[in-house]
């Protein structure tokens, strides 16, 4: 029962990151496709995404956003570049 117990919350685990690092378009697929086949679902999963849009959620949510914080210059940082020496 322990080893079923741990199986589910690892297999949660890996599809919460697996829909985490996926690229909008793939999200945005699976959302329609579940929206299509569970219809009571398609409120919840259209609010989810939109909770989830941001700079921080994937390589393409900041072009398409009207959030100014994603181009603001305070979130700007330098880039200090260090060689390590050999012994």
């Amino acid at each position: 029962m322990q080893n079923l117990i741990a199986a589910l919350l690892l297999a949660i685990a890996a599809a919460y990151l697996l829909l985490k690092w996926m690229p909008a378009a793939a999200r945005e697929k699976i959302r329609t496709t579940c929206a299509r086949h569970f219809p009571a679902l398609a409120p919840r999963l259209t609010k989810a995404v939109e909770q989830t849009a941001g700079c921080g959620t994937g390589c393409s949510s900041c072009s398409s956003s009207t959030n100014d914080t994603c181009t603001s210059s305070s979130e700007l940082k330098t880039v200090k570049l260090v060689r390590k020496l050999p012994n």
